[in-house]
């Protein structure tokens, strides 16, 4: 089962991967001889910077592990090692929750999730080593090896955290459901009733089956950004419904397919920081498409002056929104995706006034796209889209108001801490 895929990947890579993003540097992967090749084929797919330190130990009998083996691995592995069985998937904060127990010589950690023992497991090197023997008469099973390890150390329980999703696949049928496990994972962690009850039910499977065909993210956001800026194009019409509806429809579809390239991503390991910058660009020129329809279509259907004067505050204020956004993730973290801003910053404002917080933490729904995506839909099905020109207006004023506010008062806060520490060296100096 170790070589079947699951969202397009097998599961034994998918382990591997998981491993890597939990920062584990050096992987033993012992495998079947006949399993052998296509693992090495598949691990091509990524980059050698992608994967930890990979050794493959492979044995000619089914399950049968000898002294050689035993001494081969324990070459390679530290004071402890984890020991995971590759059918197995799980996610990187159970290996960091592991690893953060303490174990003493001649221990072995055990992982439950309730009652039941998950195939996970952090060894010793000398209770690993202890194998050499027990293998010495005649090859042994993986699982007669563990028995044997359990056994004759001691042991002690970590007990896996709720949130977190593990699902063991024993047959064909349980990868359909493990697909399932992986999907509803993700969604549960989006937060906005919309894009968890909504969107995410309709791009989740899509993802499943991109995922499976290969399909790289990057091809996935290039078709959204056409998409997107399709949806301006046929907003811009100004008089016949059934066109603005049209270029309602296209531009909540491409809030739909927006969320498939980072599902993709997840699915099959493919994340990438120039995935991110493409991912925010396209949501950029999607809503710049959108947001210039209107004001075009506004302007078509009315000929009045009031579509420039709006449309230019709106244009304005929502370029200074995004200049405070990207200079916070360019200054403090590594991404590029704007959702970094919302979990990183917005989530964590403190010393504000509780009004501000709240308004913060309820008002930042309105500006995320799969909510505007849907109300222009909304309203285009009602025939009054053009009156969102005033909506999103106030919207990115307000937006735009706060984060000036907000930045403005961290700078003085870092002047202020700037001329006080001034102040204390110079009467270091005065002192010596």
């Amino acid at each position: 089962m170790a070589t079947r895929k699951v969202a397009g990947v097998p599961m034994i890579v998918r382990g591997v991967m998981t491993l890597a993003g939990a920062g584990i540097e050096k992987c033993v992967l012992l495998v079947a001889k006949t399993q052998r090749p296509e693992i090495e084929r598949f691990l091509t797919k990524y980059k050698e910077k992608d994967l930890p330190q990979i050794t493959i130990i492979q044995y000619e009998e089914p399950y049968g592990v000898g002294p050689d083996i035993i001494t081969k691995v324990g070459r390679k592995i530290g004071d402890r090692c984890l020991m995971i069985n590759a059918n197995l998937i799980f996610e990187k904060e159970l290996v960091e929750d592991i690893r953060n127990h303490r174990m003493d010589n001649g221990d072995m950690i055990i992982c439950r999730e309730g009652a039941h023992p998950l195939p996970v497991y952090d060894i010793s090197k000398y209770v690993w080593m202890t194998l050499e023997a027990f293998t010495t008469l005649r090859p042994r099973s993986i699982e007669s090896c563990l028995r044997h390890m359990i056994e004759a150390s001691r042991t002690s329980v970590v007990q896996k955290r709720t949130a977190l999703n593990t699902f063991l696949v024993t047959h064909d049928r349980d990868r359909a459901v493990a697909e399932k496990s992986l999907a509803e994972a993700i969604r549960h962690r989006i937060g906005g009733p919309i894009a968890k009850f909504i969107n995410k039910r309709i791009s989740l499977p899509i993802s499943l089956i991109l995922s499976k065909l290969w399909i790289s993210p990057n091809t996935i956001t290039a078709v959204n950004i056409v998409i997107g800026v399709f949806s301006g194009v046929f907003v811009a019409d100004g008089h016949r419904y059934e066109v603005i509806l049209f270029g309602a429809i296209l531009f909540q579809i491409a809030s739909i397919v927006d969320g498939c390239d980072g599902e993709v991503a997840k699915f099959t390991f493919r994340c990438s920081k120039f995935g991110q910058y493409a991912d925010t660009l396209c949501d950029n020129l999607s809503l710049a498409s959108f947001l210039i329809g209107i004001i075009a279509g506004y302007w078509r259907n009315t000929h009045s002056a009031t579509a420039f004067i709006v449309g230019g505050i709106l244009v304005f204020t929502a370029l200074i929104t995004f200049f405070w956004m990207i200079r916070y993730l360019k200054k403090h973290t590594e991404s590029a995706s704007l959702v970094t801003f919302d979990t990183q910053y917005l989530q964590k404002l403190e010393k504000q006034p509780s009004w501000l917080l709240t308004f913060i933490k309820y008002g930042k729904y309105t500006l995320k796209k799969d909510v505007f995506s849907f109300m222009f839909l909304m309203f285009a099905i009602f025939g009054v889209l053009y009156s969102w020109l005033f909506i999103a207006a106030i919207g990115t004023t307000t937006a735009a108001i706060i984060l000036t506010y907000l930045n403005v008062q961290e700078m003085l806060a870092s002047s202020r801490k700037k001329k006080v520490m001034r102040s204390d060296l110079q009467s270091e100096g005065q002192s010596i």
